[in-house]
């Protein structure tokens, strides 16, 4: 009897699998839900929303190389999942 209950017991790694997605998958949806809300509240504003891209803008502009540099190691990341894509842009 002791022997079934050591042989059904899990490792770490097998335990980390689907709990971990569902994880995120919970976070992803809260998360969704918040930022919706406040987004809703934030358009009653439209000087808030103003200042939330002139905030966006500069954060942009103050971080446009590391941007593109991300954008640029998407890009090649995703030619090489497609190979069949060309290089046309």
């Amino acid at each position: 009897m002791q022997s079934e209950h050591k042989n059904k017991t899990f490792t770490e790694k097998d335990s980390g699998t689907k709990t971990d997605a569902l994880i995120k998958l919970g976070l992803i949806t809260v998360g969704t839900q918040i930022a919706t809300e406040v987004i809703h509240r934030a358009a009653r504003y439209p000087l808030l929303v103003f200042g939330l891209g002139m905030a966006a803008g500069a954060y942009a502009h103050r971080h446009r190389k590391k941007i593109i540099r991300t954008a640029r190691q998407i890009q090649h990341q995703t030619k090489n999942l497609l190979p069949f894509q060309s290089d046309d842009p």
